[in-house]
């Protein structure tokens, strides 16, 4: 039984009004638009990206002329193209958080039964990498890897943000206030208080806010220098994360542990490297 089933459309991950966006932002929304979900026909991307039709169509051209976006054939429908497809390969070389995670995003969501998430910030928001599912029945499946979510509006992505510097989230938040319509639950003062707990806690919580019926917990990844790298989390019905608020935020922490030390001795080239859970 899956939390929700409607599929929703890609939305715009570029901070500030369409009007003030320049060249290169505008760039930006139409690839990030594609990598989310494609293909995708001129209208909906133009919906999605906030932009006019006319403005989305130059650019596209200017894209598929360079190789980063193609036309589907036989379809009026656009996707990433090979040079996209280039770049992403070559990222990968470096260390790739999501792999070095799926250990234990798969023990979390073993022993949890339910959906256990990778997300990293993106700006203002959480880009979730990676996940897996657990066997309950009933699971968040509007949480995709690729999803992105203002920073709070989640437990992964409020530990993003929580133990960022004051002055930092304050202007996180003033910025995050206009998209927070879709979830009326959350406004900057549950957020700060929130953001006091969880500081306390050394987690995050949150419990029908971002989705009725629906929450999580989740817990910060810090690298050596103790700077917030990625979170992991676990969501699940908030009846199941009430009565295991406590389990889950040990065996989160245990786990982002495990991916710390993972992320701060890379596997050499070609080689499988073996993290233990103890």
């Amino acid at each position: 039984m899956n939390a929700t089933s409607t599929k929703k459309k890609p939305s715009l991950s570029v901070a500030g009004q369409p009007g003030t966006f320049n060249a290169i932002q505008k760039v930006c929304a139409i690839m990030r638009v594609l990598a989310q979900n494609s293909p995708l026909r001129l209208t909906e991307i133009a919906e999605a990206t906030s932009l006019n039709k006319a403005t989305t169509l130059r650019i596209l051209v200017s894209l598929i002329e360079e190789g980063f976006v193609s036309r589907v054939a036989g379809a009026k429908t656009y996707e990433l193209g090979q040079e996209a497809r280039v770049m992403a390969i070559s990222a990968r070389r470096t260390v790739d958080i999501a792999e070095l995670a799926q250990p234990s995003l798969l023990r979390l969501s073993e022993r949890s039964a339910d959906t256990a998430l990778l997300s990293v910030r993106s700006g203002v928001e959480a880009l979730y990498l990676a996940r897996s599912v657990g066997s309950h029945p009933l699971q968040p499946n509007y949480l995709q890897i690729g999803s992105r979510r203002p920073l709070g509006v989640g437990a992964g992505s409020l530990a993003l943000m929580a133990w960022l510097p004051d002055a930092e989230i304050d202007a996180i938040i003033d910025v995050i206030v206009p998209r927070l319509a879709k979830s009326p639950r959350i406004t900057p003062k549950y957020l700060r208080e929130r953001i006091v707990a969880a500081r306390k806690h050394g987690h995050t919580v949150l419990l029908d806010a971002a989705f009725p019926g629906m929450g999580g917990v989740g817990v910060p990844v810090r690298d050596d220098a103790g700077q917030v790298i990625a979170a992991l989390s676990v969501g699940a019905s908030s009846d199941r994360i009430r009565r295991r608020e406590a389990e889950l935020a040990e065996m989160l922490k245990k786990e982002a542990l495990i991916l710390a030390r993972a992320m701060a001795q890379p596997a050499r080239p070609g080689a499988l490297k073996m993290i233990k859970a103890s």
